[in-house]
């Protein structure tokens, strides 16, 4: 064998040296010269070869680069024994799949332009105001098709045109630009009555969102609508926490809500999140669900219609209950019931505890206005600072949070400065509420807000303003006197009655006497008992006065009789 091996190699030698290149001027070796580099066969690098007859070459044991192991002997990696162990379960953390969202689901609080040019159309759209898929949209009719919208679009704040048209084609899209001039950013439905395709590829490139040919049913249209806003919130989120308890957040927070929704005229919904001892009820009236009962119900759309009460035409309130409850809020349920609270009105204003909980938490970084209530105190001073710190890192909002200073002017409290104050802050405070105890708690007694009481109160004044900083609108209207219902039957025995109470504001006690250069301080409590009468020390002054002047006069006079008389000696030195 070794001497056929020797021999096939001589042979691949033989074939290389006889190989013609292809280029012409490339130098061949002799055939007695070996070349300067020759590549091994590959019989040598391999151990392996044919020869001509296709007959295997095998390498003989001194020509091989190692060894095989024999299948005798033990492997050169041995695989570790196999041991039985009990798997470990392990604890992952529970994830709550997202609810299927329904296709008909209710329009959140949108405001909804209709306009129409044939009768028929108008009968529709009647039909659509009273669906109750539509019933948190504001929705107007009017007669006009796409000239009056136009006209309509540069006034702002519509969020949904519904155009019914006859014109042609040319007129249509030329009136359709002239919309979106006007309102680059709203949906637009349109009921026409040509039915093309080019027409509907301008349409789709000039954003319209659908094109209806009649005839069509309310409930068709309305289905449309509803599928463009499935997953859509307009609504603008405004968070009010104090810094301590006890600073009045929960009084600025529905004073604020209130204003929005009655001097603002604009859709709001308050949500009182002090779930243990939210004060929210004694202000408005209270539904027969609250806020815990939407929770325990994973936040649920159907359960959050109920439990929501309606103290004034614009106003909704999510009320907290009315016993002391403890309540592991799970983060699932309380992302869903901000986000159906969203679409419930044009803005909702969260009024949490002064709690630092998770979903606190989470709804300080989701909203898009934070308002932190501070007194100039140490306390507030320190928590502020550190809640300022926090959000500023974590929020990626473009607002940042805005603080209030509230109480100020307490008697016999030292304060800080408003210098010093926004200086440790690094921020200065927007508003500053000054402490008028007999202002708030009328209005507390009454269950009105400020404005309601004393329209003209400077405090009734800092929160239009405050509202008006955080929606960007003016006041616009002076609503009338609300008149607190009673419960009917039905609610009134949902609830426990509460004895009434009484309250009577005694008369302050007169100010204690001056010593020294002692000065009067202000005193803003209310005195527990009347002042005990003291005798009228004003009369017998004035009588020990007018005896005084008596016996002067008197004197005065017999001095001056004296006087007039002429000077005589006696008679014992007249001789």
């Amino acid at each position: 064998m070794h001497h056929a091996h020797s021999a096939q190699r001589a042979k691949t030698r033989a074939r290389q040296r006889s190989f013609t290149p292809l280029e012409l001027n490339h130098v061949v070796p002799e055939a007695d010269e070996e070349a300067p580099f020759e590549p091994p066969p590959l019989d040598d690098i391999f151990g392996v070869g044919e020869c001509e007859d296709e007959e295997p070459l095998l390498v003989e044991e001194d020509d091989a680069p190692f060894d095989p192991p024999e299948f005798e002997e033990a492997p050169v990696f041995s695989a570790p024994p196999i041991v039985d162990v009990a798997p470990v379960a392990i604890e992952k953390p529970e994830t709550k799949p997202a609810p299927p969202i329904p296709h008909d689901r209710p329009l959140p609080a949108i405001s909804i332009y209709a306009s129409w040019d044939r009768t028929c159309s108008e009968a529709l759209m009647q039909q659509l105001a009273s669906d109750p898929r539509l019933k948190r949209a504001a929705l107007e009719i009017t007669r006009g098709g796409l000239d009056r919208a136009v006209s309509r679009a540069q006034t702002g704040g519509v969020d949904l045109f519904l155009l019914d048209t006859t014109l042609d084609s040319a007129p249509m899209l030329a009136a359709l630009d002239r919309l979106r001039d006007a309102a680059p950013h709203a949906c637009v439905v349109i009921l026409g009555a040509v039915n093309d395709i080019s027409l509907l590829r301008d349409l789709a490139a000039r954003g319209v969102s659908d094109y209806i040919v009649p005839p069509a049913s309310a409930n068709d249209v309305a289905r449309t609508l509803c599928a463009l806003f499935t997953d859509v919130d307009t609504a603008r989120t405004i968070a009010v926490i104090g810094a301590r308890g006890g600073i009045g957040a929960s009084t600025i927070a529905r004073n604020v809500a209130w204003s929005i929704a009655e001097r603002q005229q604009k859709k709001t919904t308050l949500v009182d999140l002090d779930l243990s001892f939210g004060l929210g009820g004694q202000s408005f009236e209270r539904a027969a669900l609250s806020a815990i009962d939407v929770i325990r119900a994973d936040g649920a759309e159907e359960t959050l219609e109920p439990a929501l009460s309606r103290p004034t035409p614009r106003l909704q309130f999510l009320a907290a209950p009315e016993t002391t409850e403890s309540l592991e809020i799970d983060a699932f349920a309380f992302d869903a019931l901000i986000a159906n609270v969203r679409r419930t009105a044009s803005y909702v204003v969260l009024d949490l505890p002064h709690a630092w909980e998770p979903w606190v938490r989470t709804a300080l970084r989701e909203a898009d206005d934070v308002v932190i209530v501070a007194g100039p105190d140490l306390a507030s001073l320190r928590n502020a600072d550190n809640m300022l710190k926090l959000l500023r890192s974590e929020r990626d909002k473009i607002n940042p949070p805005m603080v209030v200073v509230s109480m100020s002017g307490l008697p016999k409290r030292p304060e800080i400065p408003f210098k010093d104050f926004s200086d440790a802050l690094h921020s200065t405070p927007s508003l500053t509420f000054a402490f008028e105890p007999e202002l708030f708690g009328a209005a507390e007694v009454e269950g009105h807000m400020i404005y309601e009481v004393m329209p003209d109160a400077k405090a009734a004044l800092q929160f239009d303003l405050l509202a008006s900083m955080l929606t960007g609108h003016d006041p616009i209207a002076t609503p009338a006197p609300r008149v607190k219902q009673k419960p009917s039957l039905a609610e009134a025995s949902a609830f426990k009655p509460m004895p009434v109470l009484e309250l009577v504001t005694l008369a302050p006690a007169a100010p204690r006497r001056i010593r020294g250069k002692q000065k009067i301080s202000r005193t803003g409590y209310i005195a527990l008992q009347e002042p005990r009468p003291r005798p009228a020390r004003g009369l017998v002054r004035t009588l020990a006065a007018v005896v005084a002047l008596t016996a002067a006069g008197v004197w005065y006079v017999g001095h001056q009789r004296e006087d007039a008389q002429p000077f005589s000696w006696p008679s014992a030195f007249s001789a």
